[in-house]
């Protein structure tokens, strides 16, 4: 997906750990999440990894073209036993127009 959007929010870095299901090796997290709006649509976009550490703070004023990626991933909750779905939004690139 690509748009051009105005950045409403921008989070500060999160790092957090957590463990790998399969290997049950300990990983880190990087993360910034960006709240983001097409003057239609607005949406949040992650921003993760190297790239979210080097994140510098984007000006709300420009506008930026944007190419996301979106993931869908499903789980079976353990609260209800329901099939549970999420929809996640990477930004894999932005550029100031």
């Amino acid at each position: 997906m690509e748009r051009i959007v105005r950045i409403l929010n921008q989070s500060p870095l999160v790092t957090r750990e957590y463990t790998e299901s399969k290997t049950g090796n300990k990983r880190t997290l990087n993360s910034v999440v960006l709240r983001l709006t097409d003057g239609t649509d607005t949406f949040l976009g992650e921003i993760t990894g190297e790239r979210a550490v080097n994140c510098p703070k984007l000006d709300p004023m420009h506008l930026y073209k944007v190419q996301c990626s979106m993931v869908v991933r499903e789980w079976m909750s353990e609260r209800t036993g329901e099939q549970m779905q999420a929809t996640t939004i990477y930004v894999d690139k932005i550029n100031l127009i």
